[in-house]
Parts: structure tokens; C-alpha cells; sequence
């Protein structure tokens, strides 16, 4: 769906991208992630074509961004980290606005805005002022404007910046709804937190060029269609040994048992996790603590970027 080789642009002689190569494939949740002034927002923007890359190649859908302007706007809904809200508009308006910017036809208009309104939950306030919205309301407009024309692809920059838990969490299961209905998303955001949960893969920016993990990873794998076997330390109250048994019956795989501590295998993720941990519980092992031995996505950026949430 995106496809990027060796892509460059400058501002007045500072690199924004210095030779950036991307691959995103049809119907992903693809996550960006650097440091600020990395690059995001300009290869947001030249994927969107609101930028013209000084070279290199930018394509959607098999498509030039540059040389079909107008096809790949078809194609694609851009969230911007900063967007623009006319304040002093209804959200029926706001919405009726973009409706006809993005050239949704009269007559599928009204079922078009309601659809967007239910949505984003803000139905029973359509005609409230936009300014009256909290900042996660205006989130969700911001969204629900992006859809309208039923976009293919979204391009997301920071979408979840300033948002509380839940309006994160609410966020979070939207993006996962529209990408089980055939959404491919590429988002950006330094809350790693949230792309670990939802994204396949995550590509690392910094300095405008690709950049890699301390394994030497430029995209790291998040989550696979075949299950991956993950180490797990469980501190116990008790000795490890009595607890192995009960482990391996749950199906995982006993790595060792020494002193207080059990080192297991489960194949899967955090949902075969917690049924393991639930199976150990219940058949009344006291569990202290319960640990993914393996690295986390924010380990990972911290030893990539030096540690530094920038």
C-alpha cells in the first residue's frame, strides 16, 4: 500500500528525510516511531501530497503521490498532530463542511454524517458548537472528518498526544475496528505503549534515515500470524520446584526452577500469558510476580535512541 525508496527533502539546507525507505503492505496497522525531528510529520505530509519530496520515490497504492495528486487523495485520510478546527461551527456543520471538500455526493450526505456522528459518539451532540467539545471529544471529530470519504489508507501523526487513558483506550479500539474492516494505518506516536498493543510492525526514523535497534532491527516485528514463543520469570512465595508441575500442565514449558523463581515458555501472546497465569493461580500457586523476559518496544527504542524520550 506505501512504498518509499531513498526519499529526500530539505528546508533552507536542514534535512528533513535523508534518503528514507518504507514499505507498509495492504491492510496493516503500521507504526513510526524516532525521536522529534526525526522526520515523521514530513513523510506524513509528502504521503498525504501536501509536500513535494526534492527526490526519491513516494508511492500509495502503486501510485505516485507527486504525479497522481488527485487519485491518491482519493485514497487516503491524513490526521495531522496539530489539525485545524473551526470552532465557531456546529459539528454537523464542521462535518457537512468536509463532506463536500472531500466531494461525498449530495444524496449520501445525510446518511454519510450521521454514520460518522454515531461513530465517534458525538451524535446526541451534533449540534453543539465544536468549541464546547473537551480536547478528546475534538479528537474523536477530528477522526470521524477524516473518514468521511471512506478513506483506504489513514496516515495518523500523533493522534493520541494529549489524550486521557480512556479517550486512549477509545482511540486505540477504533483504529483496531477500522483496520479489521480492511483500513490499512500508518501512525506515528511517541506513546509506545499504545502502538505495542495494536500495530504488526513499527519502522525506527532518526536524522531523516531509517535507524535500527540495538539487534540491528529497522522494523521490528510485533506481532506475527503464527504464534511466537515468549519467556516469562515468575517469582513465587514458595519454592519454584512444587510450582514447575502445575506450570507444565497448563502447557508451558518449564526453562528452570531454582530457589523462588520459575522460568517459563508460552507460545503466543499476552492473552496465552494470562491464561497461564490464571491456570497457576487457581490451582493454588501464590505468584509474587510475572514478567516478560523479552524486550519491549520501549527497551528496544530506549537502546536505539539512547535512551532518551525525546
Amino acid at each position: 500500500m506505501i512504498e518509499v525508496n531513498d526519499l529526500r527533502k530539505s528546508y533552507n539546507g536542514s534535512r528533513g528525510l535523508d534518503g528514507f525507505n518504507l514499505k507498509v503492505d495492504k491492510g496493516e496497522l503500521f507504526g513510526l516511531v524516532g525521536p522529534n525531528g526525526a522526520g515523521k510529520t514530513t513523510l506524513m505530509k509528502i504521503l498525504a501530497s501536501l509536500l513535494v519530496p526534492d527526490s526519491g520515490v513516494a508511492q500509495v497504492a502503486g501510485m505516485s503521490v507527486q504525479h497522481n495528486r488527485d487519485a491518491v487523495k482519493t485514497l487516503i485520510g491524513y490526521m495531522p498532530d496539530q489539525p485545524g478546527l473551526y470552532q465557531d461551527m456546529r459539528l454537523r456543520e464542521f462535518l457537512q463542511f468536509f463532506a463536500d471538500a472531500f466531494h461525498v455526493s449530495k444524496n449520501r450526505q445525510p446518511a454519510t454524517i450521521d454514520s460518522a456522528l454515531t461513530r465517534a459518539g458525538l451524535r446526541d451532540r451534533s449540534d453543539a458548537y465544536v468549541e464546547e467539545l473537551s480536547f478528546g471529544m475534538k479528537q474523536r471529530l477530528v477522526l470521524a472528518k477524516t473518514l468521511l470519504h471512506e478513506p483506504k489508507l489513514l496516515l495518523l501523526d500523533e493522534p493520541a498526544t494529549g489524550l486521557d487513558p480512556i479517550a486512549r483506550l477509545d482511540l486505540r479500539r477504533e483504529l483496531q475496528q477500522l483496520n479489521a474492516e480492511g483500513v490499512t494505518i500508518l501512525i506515528s506516536s511517541h506513546i509506545l505503549s499504545d502502538l505495542e498493543d495494536i500495530c504488526t510492525r513499527v519502522a525506527l526514523i532518526s536524522g531523516g534515515k531509517n535507524a535500527a535497534d540495538a539487534e540491528g532491527n529497522q522494523v521490528i516485528e510485533l506481532r506475527k500470524t503464527t504464534a511466537v514463543a515468549k519467556i516469562y520469570e515468575v517469582e513465587l512465595l514458595d519454592e519454584a520446584a512444587a510450582a514447575s508441575q502445575s506450570a507444565a500442565a497448563t502447557g508451558a514449558k518449564v526453562i528452570s526452577a531454582e530457589g523462588n523463581r520459575l522460568l517459563i515458555e508460552v507460545a503466543g501472546g499476552k492473552t496465552e500469558a494470562a491464561a497461564v497465569l490464571r491456570e497457576l493461580m487457581s490451582a493454588g500457586i501464590e505468584v509474587a510476580g510475572f514478567r516478560q523476559q523479552s524486550s519491549t518496544l520501549e527497551e528496544r527504542y530506549q537502546k536505539a535512541f539512547g535512551g532518551k524520550r525525546r
